[in-house]
């Protein structure tokens, strides 16, 4: 897992705050980042939609962030698609996108 430090580098994330996200010790997010251990087959994917990545790319069997035909949502449509502006404050996006991973982390644990 080569990748998981740069992006979590990326995100300015600590290796704690990743560990905390996905509820594993934060030795376990070291020892991916080492490469000593490599997380389920499922954390990779959920590490992948976390990072907005895809797993190749995760996994360092690709340079391209995420494949061609799978756009990218931006900020600027998350605004738009749920209040039909951009003009939304920084502090009310943040809640939305920390709402959004809250219902992903309920429906992955289904």
């Amino acid at each position: 897992m080569i990748r998981i430090k740069e992006l979590r580098n990326e995100r300015k994330l600590s290796q704690k705050d990743l560990a905390l996200y996905f509820h594993v010790a934060q030795s376990t997010v070291s020892s991916w980042e080492k490469g000593v251990r490599d997380p389920d087959t499922d954390t990779v994917a959920a590490l992948a939609a976390f990072f907005d990545v895809s797993t190749d790319y995760l996994l360092g069997k690709t340079d391209i962030r995420k494949p061609a035909g799978h756009p990218s949502i931006d900020d600027d449509d998350i605004k738009f698609a749920l209040f039909g502006t951009t003009d939304i404050d920084d502090a009310t996006l943040e809640d939305i996108k920390a709402y959004a991973r809250f219902k992903r982390e309920q429906y992955n644990k289904r």
